[in-house]
């Protein structure tokens, strides 16, 4: 009984597995189509400097800005 709860559990995950893989690679597709080209506008969004402190990228339009996006953990 134990084995056939566990293949049963193993066929299922595949399947989900299987459905969601159509899904992902529509979703990296869509992206690639939509990423941003140089020049483009930074849409709306808050960022935060080394020492904690808020910037919203409406704050730095209309002047030249490098972001710089980074993580470390």
């Amino acid at each position: 009984m134990r084995t056939f709860v566990l293949t049963g559990l193993a066929l299922a995950l595949a399947v989900l597995v299987a459905l969601g893989q159509p899904r992902r690679e529509q979703k990296e597709e869509d992206f690639l189509k939509g990423k941003p080209a140089v020049g483009d506008q930074v849409p709306e969004l808050t960022a935060y400097t080394p020492d904690g402190k808020e910037v919203k990228t409406s704050e730095l339009r209309g002047h030249y800005t490098v972001l710089t996006f980074g993580c470390l953990t």
